[in-house]
Protein backbone atom coordinates (compact mmCIF):
# COMPACT_ATOMS: atom_id res chain seq x y z
CA UNK A 1 0.00 0.00 0.00
CA UNK A 2 1.08 3.45 -0.45
CA UNK A 3 0.70 6.76 0.89
CA UNK A 4 1.64 9.93 -1.03
CA UNK A 5 2.50 11.61 1.97
CA UNK A 6 3.77 9.43 3.90
CA UNK A 7 7.86 9.17 4.48
CA UNK A 8 9.92 7.28 2.48
CA UNK A 9 13.57 7.36 3.70
CA UNK A 10 15.33 4.44 5.60
CA UNK A 11 16.48 5.43 8.84
CA UNK A 12 20.08 3.90 10.00
CA UNK A 13 19.58 3.90 14.34
CA UNK A 14 21.84 3.61 16.95
CA UNK A 15 21.83 2.59 20.70
CA UNK A 16 20.81 5.83 23.14
CA UNK A 17 23.46 5.65 26.04
CA UNK A 18 23.05 3.82 28.91
CA UNK A 19 24.94 6.29 30.80
CA UNK A 20 22.28 8.80 30.43
CA UNK A 21 20.64 9.87 34.03
CA UNK A 22 17.31 9.17 34.61
CA UNK A 23 14.55 11.35 36.33
CA UNK A 24 12.52 8.48 37.40
CA UNK A 25 12.18 6.29 41.00
CA UNK A 26 14.28 3.75 39.29
CA UNK A 27 17.34 2.28 41.97
CA UNK A 28 20.89 3.04 40.58
CA UNK A 29 21.11 -0.80 39.77
CA UNK A 30 18.07 -0.74 37.41
CA UNK A 31 18.66 3.18 35.91
CA UNK A 32 19.01 1.30 32.24
CA UNK A 33 16.78 4.39 30.78
CA UNK A 34 15.61 3.60 26.89
CA UNK A 35 18.75 1.20 25.44
CA UNK A 36 17.88 -0.18 22.77
CA UNK A 37 20.33 -2.09 20.29
CA UNK A 38 20.80 -1.28 16.95
CA UNK A 39 21.16 -4.78 15.20
CA UNK A 40 17.10 -5.35 15.99
CA UNK A 41 16.13 -1.60 14.63
CA UNK A 42 14.74 -2.84 11.17
CA UNK A 43 11.60 -4.25 13.05
CA UNK A 44 10.22 -1.01 14.79
CA UNK A 45 7.96 1.20 13.73
CA UNK A 46 7.09 -0.57 10.77
CA UNK A 47 3.65 0.91 10.29
CA UNK A 48 4.97 4.52 10.28
CA UNK A 49 6.19 5.34 6.88
CA UNK A 50 6.05 4.09 3.24
CA UNK A 51 9.12 2.04 3.39
CA UNK A 52 10.77 0.18 6.56
CA UNK A 53 13.48 1.29 8.82
CA UNK A 54 16.72 -0.11 7.98
CA UNK A 55 20.44 -0.24 8.99
CA UNK A 56 22.50 1.59 7.06
CA UNK A 57 24.74 -1.20 6.24
CA UNK A 58 22.04 -3.17 4.40
CA UNK A 59 22.44 -3.62 0.43
CA UNK A 60 19.97 -1.19 -1.80
CA UNK A 61 19.58 -3.97 -3.79
CA UNK A 62 16.79 -5.25 -0.91
CA UNK A 63 13.06 -4.90 -2.47
CA UNK A 64 10.89 -2.57 -0.63
CA UNK A 65 8.29 -4.75 1.60
CA UNK A 66 4.93 -4.56 0.87
CA UNK A 67 2.12 -3.90 3.97
CA UNK A 68 -0.98 -6.04 4.63
CA UNK A 69 -4.32 -4.07 5.23
CA UNK A 70 -5.32 -7.61 6.85
CA UNK A 71 -6.68 -7.89 10.27
CA UNK A 72 -4.02 -8.16 12.61
CA UNK A 73 -3.57 -11.70 14.08
CA UNK A 74 -3.13 -11.99 17.67
CA UNK A 75 0.17 -15.07 18.61
CA UNK A 76 1.29 -14.79 21.80
CA UNK A 77 -0.84 -13.47 23.75
CA UNK A 78 -4.44 -15.02 23.94
CA UNK A 79 -7.58 -12.38 23.60
CA UNK A 80 -9.07 -11.24 26.71
CA UNK A 81 -12.24 -10.49 27.78
CA UNK A 82 -14.02 -7.32 25.79
CA UNK A 83 -13.72 -5.52 28.88
CA UNK A 84 -10.51 -5.80 29.57
CA UNK A 85 -9.65 -4.43 26.11
CA UNK A 86 -9.47 -0.66 27.07
CA UNK A 87 -6.82 0.92 29.55
CA UNK A 88 -7.21 4.17 30.68
CA UNK A 89 -5.90 6.57 32.71
CA UNK A 90 -7.08 5.39 35.77
CA UNK A 91 -5.68 2.16 35.10
CA UNK A 92 -2.23 3.15 34.47
CA UNK A 93 -0.74 5.18 36.96
CA UNK A 94 3.02 5.16 36.72
CA UNK A 95 4.00 1.84 38.24
CA UNK A 96 6.68 0.03 35.97
CA UNK A 97 7.83 -3.49 36.80
CA UNK A 98 11.34 -4.25 35.16
CA UNK A 99 11.61 -7.89 35.32
CA UNK A 100 14.78 -9.32 37.35
CA UNK A 101 15.89 -11.82 34.97
CA UNK A 102 13.43 -13.98 32.06
CA UNK A 103 9.90 -12.60 32.18
CA UNK A 104 7.60 -14.77 33.82
CA UNK A 105 4.53 -13.40 32.41
CA UNK A 106 1.26 -16.11 33.05
CA UNK A 107 -2.22 -15.30 31.60
CA UNK A 108 -3.35 -15.89 35.29
CA UNK A 109 -1.90 -15.51 38.56
CA UNK A 110 -0.93 -18.43 39.55
CA UNK A 111 2.32 -20.61 39.03
CA UNK A 112 0.69 -23.20 37.11
CA UNK A 113 -1.39 -20.78 34.48
CA UNK A 114 0.08 -20.93 30.71
CA UNK A 115 3.24 -19.00 30.68
CA UNK A 116 2.94 -16.17 27.78
CA UNK A 117 6.47 -16.26 25.25
CA UNK A 118 7.77 -12.60 25.53
CA UNK A 119 11.13 -12.42 25.93
CA UNK A 120 13.84 -10.70 27.92
CA UNK A 121 14.51 -8.00 24.89
CA UNK A 122 11.73 -6.38 22.59
CA UNK A 123 12.17 -6.55 18.95
CA UNK A 124 14.66 -3.53 18.88
CA UNK A 125 17.08 -4.66 21.58
CA UNK A 126 15.41 -2.54 24.49
CA UNK A 127 14.98 -4.25 28.04
CA UNK A 128 11.67 -5.79 28.32
CA UNK A 129 9.34 -3.77 30.68
CA UNK A 130 5.60 -3.60 31.99
CA UNK A 131 3.05 -0.81 33.27
CA UNK A 132 1.53 -1.54 36.04
CA UNK A 133 -2.02 -1.66 35.77
CA UNK A 134 -3.27 -0.25 39.37
CA UNK A 135 -1.91 1.04 42.38
CA UNK A 136 1.65 -0.82 43.29
CA UNK A 137 2.60 1.52 46.26
CA UNK A 138 3.59 -0.43 49.11
CA UNK A 139 0.60 0.50 51.31
CA UNK A 140 -1.92 -0.45 48.52
CA UNK A 141 -3.64 -3.72 48.61
CA UNK A 142 -2.96 -6.01 45.12
CA UNK A 143 -5.39 -7.08 42.65
CA UNK A 144 -4.34 -11.00 43.55
CA UNK A 145 -2.03 -11.13 46.71
CA UNK A 146 2.05 -12.06 45.27
CA UNK A 147 0.62 -10.70 41.48
CA UNK A 148 0.88 -7.89 39.27
CA UNK A 149 -1.35 -7.34 36.33
CA UNK A 150 0.96 -6.02 33.52
CA UNK A 151 -0.12 -4.41 30.55
CA UNK A 152 1.77 -6.34 27.64
CA UNK A 153 3.48 -4.99 24.45
CA UNK A 154 1.91 -7.16 22.12
CA UNK A 155 -1.25 -7.73 19.94
CA UNK A 156 -4.47 -7.27 20.72
CA UNK A 157 -4.02 -3.36 22.27
CA UNK A 158 -4.93 -3.39 25.42
CA UNK A 159 -4.35 -7.23 26.43
CA UNK A 160 -2.93 -7.75 30.02
CA UNK A 161 -1.02 -10.65 31.62
CA UNK A 162 0.31 -11.35 35.37
CA UNK A 163 3.53 -11.53 37.17
CA UNK A 164 4.69 -12.56 40.35
CA UNK A 165 5.78 -9.79 42.64
CA UNK A 166 9.39 -11.18 43.49
CA UNK A 167 9.96 -11.41 39.50
CA UNK A 168 10.21 -7.85 38.88
CA UNK A 169 11.38 -4.75 40.10
CA UNK A 170 8.64 -2.24 40.27
CA UNK A 171 9.30 1.65 40.05
CA UNK A 172 7.43 4.98 40.06
CA UNK A 173 7.53 7.56 36.74
CA UNK A 174 5.61 11.16 37.92
CA UNK A 175 5.12 11.57 34.13
CA UNK A 176 2.53 10.59 32.07
CA UNK A 177 1.69 11.39 28.07
CA UNK A 178 -1.65 12.24 26.60
CA UNK A 179 -2.32 12.12 23.38
CA UNK A 180 -5.48 13.78 21.97
CA UNK A 181 -6.49 12.77 18.27
CA UNK A 182 -8.92 14.96 17.53
CA UNK A 183 -7.20 18.21 18.60
CA UNK A 184 -4.04 16.27 17.27
CA UNK A 185 -1.91 17.70 20.58
CA UNK A 186 0.56 15.44 22.68
CA UNK A 187 0.40 16.22 26.21
CA UNK A 188 2.99 15.72 29.00
CA UNK A 189 2.04 15.69 32.82
CA UNK A 190 4.35 15.50 35.86
CA UNK A 191 2.47 14.50 38.59
CA UNK A 192 -0.43 15.95 36.85
CA UNK A 193 1.22 19.23 36.27
CA UNK A 194 1.62 19.66 32.38
CA UNK A 195 4.97 20.20 31.57
CA UNK A 196 4.83 20.16 27.70
CA UNK A 197 2.03 20.39 24.93
CA UNK A 198 2.92 20.08 21.28
CA UNK A 199 0.70 19.68 17.82
CA UNK A 200 1.28 16.51 15.87
CA UNK A 201 0.68 14.28 13.12
CA UNK A 202 -1.45 11.22 13.38
CA UNK A 203 -2.71 8.18 11.10
CA UNK A 204 -5.02 8.43 8.07
CA UNK A 205 -8.47 7.88 8.19
CA UNK A 206 -7.25 4.49 6.57
CA UNK A 207 -4.55 3.74 8.94
CA UNK A 208 -5.73 5.68 12.05
CA UNK A 209 -3.54 5.88 14.74
CA UNK A 210 -5.25 3.10 17.48
CA UNK A 211 -6.52 4.48 20.58
CA UNK A 212 -6.18 2.97 23.83
CA UNK A 213 -3.55 3.28 27.30
CA UNK A 214 -0.15 1.57 26.63
CA UNK A 215 3.55 3.06 26.92
CA UNK A 216 6.83 3.56 26.05
CA UNK A 217 9.00 0.08 25.09
CA UNK A 218 12.09 1.51 23.86
CA UNK A 219 13.76 4.34 22.36
CA UNK A 220 15.86 4.29 19.05
CA UNK A 221 18.49 7.45 18.61
CA UNK A 222 18.94 7.60 14.64
CA UNK A 223 21.65 8.13 13.07
CA UNK A 224 20.27 10.33 10.47
CA UNK A 225 18.67 12.78 12.58
CA UNK A 226 17.17 14.73 9.61
CA UNK A 227 15.73 11.11 8.04
CA UNK A 228 12.16 10.00 8.34
CA UNK A 229 12.01 9.61 11.48
CA UNK A 230 13.47 12.31 13.24
CA UNK A 231 16.72 12.26 15.33
CA UNK A 232 14.32 9.72 17.77
CA UNK A 233 11.90 7.13 17.90
CA UNK A 234 9.49 6.34 20.73
CA UNK A 235 8.60 3.08 20.46
CA UNK A 236 4.96 1.76 22.31
CA UNK A 237 3.59 -1.29 23.23
CA UNK A 238 0.44 -0.38 20.72
CA UNK A 239 -0.07 -1.92 17.44
CA UNK A 240 -1.87 -0.93 14.09
CA UNK A 241 -5.47 -1.84 13.68
CA UNK A 242 -4.99 -2.01 10.13
CA UNK A 243 -1.75 -3.19 9.08
CA UNK A 244 -1.04 -6.57 10.69
CA UNK A 245 2.73 -6.44 9.50
CA UNK A 246 4.14 -3.74 7.69
CA UNK A 247 8.27 -4.39 6.00
CA UNK A 248 9.93 -6.42 8.64
CA UNK A 249 7.60 -5.30 11.49
CA UNK A 250 4.09 -6.09 12.88
CA UNK A 251 2.89 -2.33 12.68
CA UNK A 252 4.07 -1.21 16.24
CA UNK A 253 3.08 2.22 16.23
CA UNK A 254 5.40 5.06 18.09
CA UNK A 255 6.04 8.67 18.66
CA UNK A 256 9.03 10.04 16.54
CA UNK A 257 10.52 13.15 14.76
CA UNK A 258 10.39 13.82 10.84
CA UNK A 259 11.73 15.64 7.73
CA UNK A 260 8.55 16.88 6.93
CA UNK A 261 7.96 19.42 9.40
CA UNK A 262 4.79 21.22 7.13
CA UNK A 263 2.86 18.34 7.56
CA UNK A 264 2.30 18.30 11.48
CA UNK A 265 -1.02 18.72 12.56
CA UNK A 266 -1.95 16.93 9.99
CA UNK A 267 -3.38 12.89 9.41
CA UNK A 268 -0.72 11.39 7.10
CA UNK A 269 0.68 8.43 8.94
CA UNK A 270 0.01 4.90 8.70
CA UNK A 271 -0.56 5.28 12.82
CA UNK A 272 2.45 6.56 13.96
CA UNK A 273 2.40 9.86 16.16
CA UNK A 274 4.97 12.51 14.18
CA UNK A 275 6.63 15.66 16.12
CA UNK A 276 8.52 18.39 15.13
CA UNK A 277 12.36 17.25 15.21
CA UNK A 278 12.40 20.17 17.97
CA UNK A 279 9.33 18.59 19.60
CA UNK A 280 11.28 15.31 19.65
CA UNK A 281 14.14 16.45 21.27
CA UNK A 282 12.46 18.42 23.95
CA UNK A 283 10.34 14.85 24.70
CA UNK A 284 13.96 13.15 25.29
CA UNK A 285 15.07 16.23 27.10
CA UNK A 286 12.59 14.68 29.52
CA UNK A 287 14.16 11.94 30.46
CA UNK A 288 11.08 9.31 30.15
CA UNK A 289 11.26 6.04 31.48
CA UNK A 290 11.10 3.04 29.89
CA UNK A 291 7.39 2.11 30.82
CA UNK A 292 6.23 5.39 31.30
CA UNK A 293 2.42 5.37 30.47
CA UNK A 294 0.58 6.78 27.27
CA UNK A 295 -3.21 7.55 26.59
CA UNK A 296 -4.01 7.73 22.85
CA UNK A 297 -7.67 8.97 22.81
Amino acid sequence: MTNPTAQTDRVPSTPVSSSLPRRSFRPAAVTIGCVVAVIAAVSLLGSCSGDRASLGSLPPSIPEATASTTAPVTTTVPAPAADDLMLTAEDLLGWIATPVGDPDVRTQPASDAAKLDIGPKTNAGAPTTFAIVGDASPNASTEVDGWYRVALPDRPNGSTGWVPQSSVTVTKTPFRIFVDLEARTLRVERDTTEVFTTTVAIGTAENPTPQNGSYVTELIANTNPTGSYGPFAFGLSLHSDTLSEFGTGDGQVGIHGTNQPDLIGQAVSHGCIRLNNSDIQELVDLQLPLGVPVFIT
